[in-house]
């Protein structure tokens, strides 16, 4: 991260991590990127056989930094910073008031079931919750992603294209998406969201630079931003500029307004939505993220194709 950017961590920061078929490796490439600083509790619910005992803990422990917790089957476990917690197999598990516990079935649904994790977290956590969802069969987690994506949290999904079983990423909705990255991106991503980027409080200063950046993406979206209380506009914008390397709100300004003007003059040229994302976002700056939300604050991706034809009717 650039030394310029100042880290604002939050301890009440929450990931949840959902996968099924081909989880395993890719969880352990996961798990091999995040340092030892990294701040938050990350809780892990993989699909796992029910008639086999599961070595998911001590595998993950073989390539993290960070320890391993499995959560026990007996009361509550607290979710501390820095700590990696694994639910157990044939268990389903719930969030609530940073503590994590274990259910019994619901449903004949998958266990345990990324949708029960995801939602029960969105209550708790709110903005502050990153959900991650990683390769696997089925649609676990797409629901349990737009209550994430409604509460205000963040949604990363692993890039379909590479992963071993794509039916999980690809079963959210394209507005509940953030982030598409590859596997070796997702723990350095999710450093540079928890981090941010600690932006001062708005002034009524002629130079304002935050007002100036929220007019331009009002003219580019005509999203209203009167109604979004600052704290919350400071923070989303915080975590993107941190997401970009963006070290000032002039220099992420300067972003969005390039960014718009290459997906315009892509899609003029015919590219889609992800093409024109993916093609600018391959400069060494950006190498390695794809930038789903373009104005880099609320819009998710399917909005920049609508905010692209506004642009067209003015």
């Amino acid at each position: 991260m650039d030394d310029s950017i100042k880290p604002e961590t939050n301890k009440d920061e929450l990931v949840v991590v959902g996968s099924s078929a081909g989880g395993v490796g890719a969880l352990s490439t996961f798990v091999s990127t995040l340092n030892k600083s990294f701040p938050a509790p990350i809780v892990i619910a993989q699909h796992l056989d029910p008639q086999r005992p599961s070595h998911l803990g001590s595998i993950l422990e073989r390539r993290s930094t960070l320890p391993i917790v499995i959560v026990s089957e007996h009361g509550e476990t607290k979710l501390e910073g820095g700590r990696i917690y694994v639910v157990p197999a044939n268990q389903h598990v719930r969030i609530t008031d940073g503590h994590v516990h274990l259910e019994g079935d619901h449903n004949d649904r998958p266990k345990p079931s990324v949708d029960m994790l995801l939602s029960s977290a969105a209550q708790s956590y709110g903005e502050h919750l990153i959900a991650v969802i990683l390769t696997g069969s089925g649609s676990d987690g797409a629901n349990g992603a737009v209550d994430v994506k409604n509460a205000g949290g963040v949604v990363i999904i692993q890039n379909p294209q590479t992963a071993a079983y794509p039916s999980m990423p690809l079963s959210l909705p394209p507005t509940a998406v953030d982030h598409v990255v590859e596997i070796e991106q997702v723990g350095p991503l999710l450093y540079d969201i928890l981090h941010g980027v600690k932006l001062p409080p708005p002034t009524e200063k002629p130079d304002n630079p935050l007002r100036d950046l929220l007019a331009q993406v009002s003219a580019q979206t005509s999203i209203d931003f009167r109604n979004y209380k600052s704290s919350t506009i400071l923070r989303r914008i915080g975590r993107r500029m941190a997401v970009t390397h963006n070290a000032t709100l002039k220099d992420y300004a300067d972003f969005t307004r390039d960014f718009v003007a290459y997906a315009d003059a892509s899609m003029k040229a015919g590219k889609s939505v992800e093409q024109a994302a993916a093609a600018y976002t391959v400069a060494p700056k950006y190498k390695g993220y794809v930038v789903t939300i373009a104005e880099g604050l609320v819009s998710p991706k399917s909005n920049l194709q609508m905010a692209y034809d506004e642009r067209q009717k003015k």
